[in-house]
């Protein structure tokens, strides 16, 4: 693995994809490409078409795998279905989606995801396109700014934090954002600030709206039967999921249909602790 970089749950996903042998696998979100490399590794005769957004862990992803049964596009999950057509490729037999950050882009200085760590606000998977973090917290009004916090993050003292973000003037630090946090939470900030760098996080990259666009297309290039894996990290996109496999005619919840990490892989990991493995197959 590469330093710092863990896969969550590796040997339940890899023992849930390969048991049908696919043929034609999807790693929607390599990131660090750990979930990816093992999957080549249990998977040899297959195929691997590993997506991601980063173009900087694209190219990190790229020279991993030169050589190799993995393809490397950098591109989004939603734009799976037009890259197939595009190339002839499919029915789809397995499909992984990674929803969480990857501990590259955590642990990169100067990428704004992280409120452990001083970088510029940026926040942007794709730092070619859109704008950062910080250019949307001045252009936003106090008001947008809670919608945002609560929506995204689920946190309760959305209007004080805004309040706070919007009096603060520019920022453009995560110093300067977690300081604004900081200056209207009582007691431990750690969780707090979680939620409010989450919400900001998939604010700036759309994140829910690429996930919707996944989900209403994930259809028409899954072939039937094809076992869907998806780690979640928080509970929006966790019931995102959940409702999608169990409300939609092409789709349905495996069984179990969703797994936790455990208490061993939780204390070596801390990263794991928020995830929850939820399972899902196309119907015949």
């Amino acid at each position: 693995m590469e330093p710092g970089h863990v896969p969550i749950m590796p040997a339940e996903i890899i023992d849930y994809l390969s048991a049908s042998s696919p043929k034609l696998l999807v790693d929607g979100t390599s990131g660090g490409g750990g979930h990816t490399s093992l999957l080549k590794e249990a998977l040899p005769e297959s195929r691997i078409l590993a997506f991601e957004r980063d173009p900087s862990a694209a190219e990190h992803l790229l020279s991993r795998f030169s050589g190799t049964s993995v393809s490397v596009i950098n591109s989004s999950y939603a734009d799976i279905p037009v890259w197939l057509k595009q190339n002839s490729c499919g029915p789809v037999q397995a499909v992984l989606l990674d929803l969480g950050l990857s501990s590259i882009q955590l642990d990169s200085p100067d990428r704004g995801f992280s409120h452990r760590t001083t970088s510029p606000l940026d926040m942007r998977f794709d730092r070619s396109r859109g704008k950062p973090a910080w250019e949307f917290l001045c252009s936003m009004t106090e008001k947008q700014i809670a919608d945002v916090i609560y929506r995204y993050g689920e946190e309760g003292r959305s209007r004080a934090i805004a309040k706070a973000i919007k009096n603060a003037g520019k920022l453009n630090t995560t110093d300067d954002l977690a300081e604004a946090v900081r200056s209207v939470v009582k007691g431990n900030p750690v969780k707090p600030l979680a939620r409010v760098f989450q919400a900001v996080r998939i604010h700036v990259n759309s994140e829910l709206e690429h996930l919707e666009k996944l989900l209403s297309e994930m259809h028409l290039w899954t072939g039937p039967e094809c076992r869907i894996a998806v780690l979640t990290f928080h509970s929006i996109e966790d019931r995102m999921i959940k409702q999608h496999f169990r409300d939609s005619e092409h789709f349905l919840q495996y069984d179990p249909p969703w797994l936790l990490p455990g208490t061993a892989e939780k204390r070596l990991n801390p990263r794991a602790r928020s995830a929850r493995l939820r399972l899902g197959m196309r119907r015949p």
